[in-house]
């Protein structure tokens, strides 16, 4: 399994009208793509609910890397980089994912947790990563919870759904604007 993430940040005179419009055409791309397990994306608007800049996002998770391709190939994406600007995407290896199955169907808010590479045995991280996506999940408001790594650096990661925002999260948090769900795989 694999994650896909990104955080595009624009300029404040950025017209919200242009990114929620990009945003409805990645959704429609999600939709259209086999492969998709999770997709979640989120647009926040600076001044509307204590954001401060404007962004599109995008968390997703994926079956196998060809679909994830077919995805990022698609004309969405490239309407993203020519009218906005080139999202800077992190792939993950997902060591573990957590769905609950009702409150993914009306998510508020999504975040990304990056932390530093631990040094510790990789077994014993994927356990942690486990036993928190599992804490995670067990929680009232979690919709979804992925844990995994950056195999290039050993950063790992924390990908969180949410049905209200959290009141503490390490890492970037955005409103969810639309919420996509496995296709055929």
């Amino acid at each position: 399994m694999i994650a896909l993430t990104w955080f595009l940040d624009l300029p404040l005179a950025t017209d919200a009208s242009l990114v929620r419009a990009h945003a409805a055409r990645l959704g429609a791309a999600l939709d259209d793509t086999d492969g998709l397990l999770a997709g979640v994306v989120g647009v926040a608007e600076a001044g509307v609910d204590g954001e401060t800049r404007n962004r599109l996002a995008l968390i997703s998770l994926w079956g196998n890397s060809s679909r994830m391709a077919q995805f990022l190939w698609s004309d969405a994406v490239a309407g993203i980089e020519r009218e906005l600007a080139r999202p800077s995407a992190r792939l993950w290896s997902v060591t573990t994912a957590r769905l609950d199955g009702k409150r993914i169907a009306s998510p508020t808010h999504a975040g990304v947790s990056v932390t530093p590479a631990a040094n510790h045995p990789l077994a014993d991280r994927v356990a942690e990563h486990k036993g928190a996506a599992d804490r995670a999940i067990a929680g009232r408001s979690t919709a979804l919870s992925a844990r995994g790594f950056d195999t290039a650096s050993w950063e790992e990661v924390s990908v969180d759904v949410w049905t209200g925002r959290p009141r503490t999260y390490d890492g970037i948090v955005v409103p969810v604007a639309s919420v996509h769900s496995s296709r055929a795989q």
